[in-house]
């Protein structure tokens, strides 16, 4: 394999680190560039973008604006390092130019053979398996405080879809959806609508 250059950005020093240190043993890549924020990325040796660029989705940021501010990120092809699969995120990774997102529960080798996979220009986003299946029945006590459009919302925002998609498929303005997701995000305590969704589970 040519020599690539891989770039990683992530809050937890152990997540840098284990993710630095098998691409570089699979790889055979004598360094790769892990930092903690993007920041550190405007600032390259000599000026030439990732080939392969890994970042951690922070638990503490909004995810569509974490999400937007990644797409001015110059790089051959982006992987979303993630907490666990959620089909929301894989989402708005996929529809945000980035090309896998890896659980972080993932086993090395699979890493490595998503890698690859990215590496020679495919996907790997194993949450889309699971746009098909059907939510599970919502807390009673959740259920009970959101109205039925609302429930629908957030049956949407499951399914990764944006407040467009939602209108248009609820038959609603955008505005309206706006306004039940802030409803949902109240119910729930969430503090955005990943975490709202997370009630679904």
């Amino acid at each position: 394999m040519r020599d690539i250059r891989v770039k990683i950005v992530s809050e937890q020093p152990l997540c840098r680190g284990a993710f630095a240190a098998l691409i570089q043993a699979e790889f055979q890549i004598q360094s790769v560039d892990a930092v903690e924020t993007f920041a550190q990325l405007d600032d390259p040796a000599d000026g030439a973008p990732a080939d392969l660029l890994l970042l951690d989705l922070p638990a503490s940021v909004d995810p569509e604006a974490w999400f937007a501010s990644t797409v001015q990120i110059d790089a051959g092809a982006k992987v979303l390092i993630a907490p666990e699969r959620n089909l929301a995120l894989a989402r708005l990774a996929h529809a945000h130019g980035f090309r896998a997102l890896i659980p972080k529960t993932t086993e090395a080798p699979l890493i490595v053979a998503v890698l690859m996979v990215v590496l020679a220009g495919g996907e790997y986003f194993p949450c889309f398996e699971d746009a098909n299946a059907t939510p599970t029945p919502l807390p009673r006590k959740l259920a009970n405080s959101l109205t039925d459009r609302q429930v629908a919302v957030l049956c949407e925002l499951s399914l990764g879809r944006t407040n467009k998609e939602i209108a248009v498929t609820l038959g609603i303005s955008v505005a309206t959806v706006k306004l039940d997701i802030q409803a949902i995000l109240n119910a729930t305590g969430a503090r955005n609508r990943t975490e709202a969704t997370s009630h679904l589970r």
